[in-house]
């Protein structure tokens, strides 16, 4: 996956793989620089005495590494390990294996639309990548109703985005989210607590969602789905479903999405 730059920039986070350990430095195949190769000095591999580089990076093991120092004339990229936090080691290992998984496909969506991969880059990804920032997350929100509108709004193609969204459905699994309200319900008769109960039951019943008592006048509302525009619609519908029925009957309410 190269990036747009030919050279890796100070102070960048990168990802690559130990090709060779010395016993004084470790070298390493920089995965989004094809064709570069960084070095680790033994003073940069760890915050302590290292007696041993070999204890701390091995041949073929796969390292978070921060950039240095670039030298392009003499083709030479110095790295450090321990200067890097673990956090962001950890944040950037994901970002990788999302592109790699978002790279993979893209070259899906390329195949169903009979384009090149190259095409596809310039054609498909640039655009994603405009829209959403990150090709992954295009992919990501492929798969909810506001995502798919924005993808055909900034001008893709609607049998792009058709494919855009079928590979994501094949390849990736959306995240269920949970979205959450407050009702507030009033009744001010004799027996409005058990007239409040019955308008929160039967809303629970029909619109699948859960209702959790907060202090008087205030209940939660939650629902848990893929889409957040669904989940936002289906407790506002609830919502005012509860408030509409309470009025006959002596009440009153409002709600809030959290």
């Amino acid at each position: 996956m190269p990036k747009k730059g030919e050279w890796p920039e100070k102070r960048e986070l990168v990802i690559g793989t130990v090709t060779r350990v010395n016993p004084y430095s470790a070298f390493i195949s920089l995965e989004e620089y094809p064709g570069k190769e960084g070095m680790i000095h033994i003073s940069e591999v760890a915050g302590k005495w290292v007696r041993d580089i070999r204890d701390f990076v091995k041949t073929g093991k796969k390292v978070v590494a921060l950039v240095m120092n670039v030298d392009k004339e003499k083709n030479h990229i110095a790295l450090s390990l321990k200067r890097v936090r673990r956090y962001d080691a950890e944040e950037k290992m994901r970002e990788y294996k999302r592109d790699l998984k978002a790279e993979k496909m893209l070259k899906l969506v390329a195949k169903k639309l009979s384009m090149s991969p190259s095409e596809a880059q310039e054609k498909i990804e640039k655009n994603l990548e405009e829209i959403f920032g990150e090709l992954f997350k295009a992919f990501q929100m492929s798969l909810t109703a506001p995502g798919y509108d924005l993808i055909i709004k900034k001008g893709i193609p609607e049998n792009w985005a058709k494919e855009i969204k079928a590979v994501a459905e094949e390849q990736m699994e959306l995240k269920e989210i949970e979205i959450k309200g407050i009702i507030e319900l009033k009744c001010f008769k004799p027996d409005g607590i058990e007239i409040i109960k019955k308008v929160l039951k039967d809303a629970e019943d029909k619109y699948s969602i859960r209702i959790k008592y907060i202090s008087a006048p205030n209940y939660s509302l939650s629902f848990k789905t893929k889409d957040a525009k669904l989940g936002e619609k289906r407790l506002k519908e609830a919502a005012d479903e509860m408030i509409k029925n309470i009025k006959p009957l002596g009440g009153e309410g409002s709600f809030k999405v959290e």
